[in-house]
């Protein structure tokens, strides 16, 4: 009786078989890093996307009083919605303020100058005028609508 699976698989249509080599590379497990904290997080990815030399720049010349006028960018911007809160409404500078940071979000996540990390992952680059427009729109946010006012606070009315 002939065996049921040849010791030989049959020879290919061509002639002889082909030899195949195998390599097996063994390398060394990659160590894990431990879970980072939500500020080790921020920590790591801000100097890829912002340069400190940008952010300064930026908030100095957000701050920075203009001739004639006596005030910075970003005091003019809060004046501004403090007025449109205090004369109009104070939902008309919320809305005013949050269009401002929507604009300014929206800007910053266009494509734009793109940055390798050391990671391989590709990331935008903050550039001077974004920079500029988050420093305007955080100061003069604070400054518009976010200022403490004590009668408000009691009455309800702003002063």
């Amino acid at each position: 009786m002939a065996p049921l699976f040849p010791s030989q698989p049959p020879a290919p249509w061509g002639g002889q078989p082909q030899q195949i080599d195998v390599h097996v590379t063994l390398h060394q497990p990659v160590p894990v890093e431990p879970d980072l904290t939500w500020w080790q997080r921020v920590a790591r990815a801000v100097p890829y996307r912002v340069s400190p030399l940008v952010a300064v720049t930026a908030v100095v010349a957000a701050i920075t009083p203009l001739p004639g006028v006596g005030y910075g960018v970003g005091r003019i911007w809060g004046s501004l919605l403090d007025h449109l809160g205090t004369d109009v409404h104070y939902a008309v500078s919320h809305i005013a303020a949050a269009v401002a940071a929507g604009v300014v979000s929206a800007r910053i996540h266009r494509p734009c100058r793109l940055r390798t990390t050391l990671a391989g992952d590709l990331v935008r680059r903050l550039t001077w005028l974004d920079a500029f427009g988050v420093a305007v729109t955080v100061i003069g946010g604070t400054w518009g609508v976010l200022v403490p006012d004590i009668v408000a606070a009691m009455t309800g009315v702003r002063a």
